[in-house]
């Protein structure tokens, strides 16, 4: 399975928009999408499963732009995402490619050995109010988005040695990004 996380800077910042754009730009994958939230959501369970893609919730919108299985992870603590982020990913059999909302869960600790993996990190709004778990984890992404409209040269980042993407105001994907990001997953579509 190729794993692509896609991590950002805060709420509103385009990280379901990005992904809903990737997943739908690349539809030789069969995906599966998790969206780890650290907060409770209208939910009983800490993993549920999205059945209805004409629902404006984020794993709504990830059914709508082609994704076989949708599932949340909803108020756990990191470990805990972890662990469920990969029970998502045992029920997700007839999928080649599994899509990872969260600045939490590193693309190492749900990829298996061998497979492919990308990380991306989605950049918008003014960098002192990036969420703090997003400079956790940015020095893990293999790439930056920036989005709506935002430029490197607005922030002060050790982060721009890497690929950087920009996305001007209301788009939510470049054909270079795509390029990139099925470049690296490819991989193991191939070994299979």
């Amino acid at each position: 399975m190729a794993v692509l996380v896609i991590a950002g800077s805060g709420r509103g910042a385009g990280k379901t928009a990005v992904g809903c754009a990737l997943m739908a730009a690349m539809p030789e994958f069969s995906w599966a999408a998790v969206k780890v939230s650290p907060h409770r959501h209208d939910v009983d369970e800490e993993l549920w499963e999205e059945l209805d893609f004409r629902t404006a919730k984020d794993t709504g919108r990830y059914l709508a732009a082609g994704a076989r299985r949708a599932f949340l992870v909803s108020g756990a603590t990191d470990l805990r995402a972890v662990e469920l982020v990969l029970e998502a990913r045992e029920r997700t059999s007839l999928c080649d490619a599994l899509l990872v909302e969260s600045n939490r869960v590193a693309a190492g600790s749900v990829a298996r050995p061998g497979e492919a993996e990308v990380s991306l990190a989605v950049l918008a709004g003014a960098e002192a109010e990036w969420k703090a778990s997003l400079r956790e984890s940015a020095g893990m992404a293999d790439a930056l988005v920036l989005a709506n409209g935002v430029s490197p040269e607005e922030f002060t980042s050790p982060f721009l040695r890497k690929p950087v993407f920009g996305l001007a105001a209301g788009e939510w994907s470049v054909p270079e990004l795509v390029r990139f990001v099925r470049g690296r997953l490819l991989g193991s579509k191939l070994l299979n």
